[in-house]
């Protein structure tokens, strides 16, 4: 099964106010537990999980590595990343190359790029397509099936 989580949806629920930035520490902390109860009926690892980015401003470091390393250290076997910005993507790489982790971005058109450490994408790009979660285009690339 496929976890989608809307990153903005659950900031607001998290955090008193309206915001869109996700800095600091504790605000990444909030954000993923509440994630993760969201998650909770999995007994294991969900198998994988798309967070939307979308309406996120800012994201920092330490959110970055409260949110997406911390969740694909603990909860998720691969991280797909959507609606994700130049400067989400400057904030969430180093983190996941220092930890050796990688997630993957998915692209308006379903295409996916590694984040992270490219040695351990191949693997989790197979994964996916035998489960039938991705393909493999003629042009060799491989794009997100399902929405």
């Amino acid at each position: 099964m496929i976890q989608h989580i809307e990153l903005h949806a659950i900031l607001q629920e998290s955090v008193a106010g309206f915001y869109a930035d996700l800095v600091t520490r504790p605000t990444g902390r909030a954000v993923r537990e509440r994630i993760e109860q969201f998650l909770a009926p999995e007994p294991e690892p969900a198998p994988i999980a798309v967070i939307d980015f979308t309406g996120v401003g800012c994201l920092d470091y330490s959110c970055a590595d409260e949110i997406v390393a911390k969740l694909l250290r603990d909860r998720v076997r691969v991280l797909v990343l959507r609606g994700m910005t130049e400067a989400h993507r400057d904030a969430i790489e180093p983190v996941l190359d220092k930890a050796g982790l990688v997630a993957f971005a998915a692209a308006a058109d379903g295409t996916l790029a590694p984040v992270g450490p490219v040695a351990g994408a191949g693997a989790l790009l197979d994964e996916l397509v035998v489960r039938r979660l991705a393909a493999r285009t003629p042009e060799g690339t491989v794009m997100l099936s399902v929405a």
